[in-house]
Parts: structure tokens; sequence; C-alpha cells
């Protein structure tokens, strides 16, 4: 059987990014649901086929990698009413389109919606199968990130307002000593202070403080 690896993809299995990642294909019909299936397991990768947008609803379930194949016409909700289902539940999946019926009205509208490609029927296996790997890559990638954010954030949660004074003055390039006359503590205190909030933060200087802080702050001005 064909294995559609490259380095960066094997490279990512070892580092365990795939572990809970899914192929999600929804399609009616059975034919084609078989097809893109054994397509998926050909090139050892985890795959999930529905035969409904409501089948995989009910099964959906958040894995830390995901990519969505979807086809638009389906009985019962729509393609289109899943992807909207799935935006206005904030789940960024990425989304292939796979379609006998494409026309222009439907890639535009999907294309607004968030679908990063639309794919005419019958798609080519490995062309389907590379870019699915390269969404589930790029996901991957993307959600360490904001994993690695998060856990930024969370550790300048637990600094106290004093900490969170002394993190803004060393951020304006303030010394310790030029601290203690601002505040009007002593210097002792603020090399205290200064230690824990490095502690906290797992800051290992000054300027890694910094860089964390900005970091922090740029995610919560895009959340």
């Amino acid at each position: 059987m064909l294995r559609y690896y490259d380095e960066g993809f094997t490279l990512y299995r070892k580092l365990g990014a795939m572990h809970d990642a899914a192929v999600y294909v929804v399609d009616d019909d059975p034919t084609i649901l078989e097809s893109v299936r054994n397509s998926f397991r050909a090139a050892d990768m985890p795959v999930r086929p529905y035969r409904s947008a409501e089948e995989f609803i009910s099964d959906y379930d958040s894995p830390d990698a995901a990519c969505l194949i979807l086809d638009l016409r389906l009985p019962g909700m729509t393609g289109m009413k899943l992807i909207e289902w799935l935006r206005a539940q904030q789940i960024e999946i990425p989304i292939i389109v796979l379609s006998g019926h494409g026309d222009i009205p439907a890639v535009v509208e999907s294309m607004k919606l968030g679908v990063v490609e639309f794919i005419e029927k019958p798609a080519d296996d490995r062309r389907l199968v590379n870019r699915v790997r390269e969404l589930l890559q790029s996901e991957g990638v993307r959600r360490s990130e904001r994993a690695r954010v998060q856990a930024i954030r969370d550790r300048f949660l637990t600094l106290t307002v004093r900490e969170n004074e002394i993190v803004e003055l060393l951020a304006g390039g303030l010394s310790s000593k030029q601290i203690a006359a601002r505040v009007g503590i002593a210097l002792k205190t603020v090399e205290n202070h200064r230690s824990h909030v490095l502690a906290k933060t797992q800051a290992t200087n000054v300027a890694n403080l910094v860089r964390m802080k900005m970091i922090a702050a740029d995610h919560a001005a895009a959340v």
C-alpha cells in the first residue's frame, strides 16, 4: 500500500502530535465514503467516516488535531449548515469541501465560513491525502502554540498586584534601585519581588520576562 510520508510528517508523528488526531469524512455516498476512507487508511492516517452531519456531530470529540472532509449535499442537515453550526460553536476545525456539485456561489459561501479548500469529485487520492496531512501538521503546530501562550498567561495570573506593578516597571526599563525609589520600598524588597516574579513566570531573566509579558498581552488583545 502507498504511504504518503515525508520527513516532516514522520517527525510530526514521532513527536506524538498525531496521537489524538482524526480525519473526519462526511458523505452520504457509500462508494465515495469507502474510497476516501481506504485512501487514508492506506496512508496510515486515522479516519472516521459518517453518512450524515448529525452522525458526525454526535461523535465529534475535539481531538488535538483534526480535519473535516465534507460533502455539501447531505440528507437532513446540509454540509453548509454543518459548517455554520461548527463556526457557531467556535470549532475551528480545518474543512475541505469535497463535492460533485461545485458551483461558484457554493465555493464563495463556504470560503467565507473558513473552508480551506474546495475539491470536486472524483478527487485525486494522493492530492487529498497530502493536503489533509499538511493541514494536520499546521493545526498541530497552531494548537501547540496556543497551549504555550495559554501557559504563559496562566503563570502571569498567579502574580500579586505588587508583583504585576514590578513587572510593568521592569518592562519600562527601570532598574531595581529605580523601582525602589519609584514605589517607595526597600531595594531588598524589590529584589525579593523580582525573584518571585521570575520563579512564578518561569522566566530565565528580565528580558525573557518582558518577552513573555508581550506574548501574553498580544494573545489577550487577539481574543
